[in-house]
């Protein structure tokens, strides 16, 4: 689980959320998409990785021995989130951050279940519709000003 973290710090610190500051717009919501994506099993890695991690937060459920790890990586990804949000100029950073977390959640957890039905394409929509909502439609479907 560690290992899993580790290797998707890395990736996320590759995709500085300061280089978000000024975009707007669908190159706002391209470079968003860019940084969140590597959160989500999108490849051969990315799957194995999100298929790791959803064991190890069910087996925390359970077993308080994996509830540090699982709590750190939810805690290091919301802070990620919100910071891109933020510099984004997303009003209440937070609460967004909230809110996509939880989408992806279900994307991931729908994409390496069994249940499931959602390829990499489908997920990729599904988040891009999100990020649009947020960053270039507003809530009530009004354009960002």
């Amino acid at each position: 689980m560690t290992e899993v973290g580790d290797r998707m710090g890395k990736r996320l610190t590759r995709c500085s959320t300061d280089t978000l500051a000024g975009l707007d717009g669908e190159p706002a919501v391209d470079a968003l998409q860019a940084l969140v994506e590597e959160l989500l099993p999108l490849d051969d890695e990315r799957r194995v990785e999100s298929i790791v991690l959803v064991e190890f937060i069910v087996a925390a459920r359970v077993n308080p021995v994996f509830r540090p790890v699982t709590e750190r990586m939810a805690a290091d990804m919301r802070q990620v989130i919100t910071r891109a949000l933020d510099v984004l100029d997303v009003p209440e950073p937070a609460e967004e951050a909230e809110r996509l977390v939880a989408l992806l959640g279900g994307l991931i957890l729908d994409a390496v279940t069994p249940h499931g039905s959602l390829g990499a394409e489908r997920v990729r929509g599904t988040l891009r519709a999100h990020l649009r909502s947020v960053l270039v439609t507003g809530r009530g479907g009004r354009p960002v000003t």
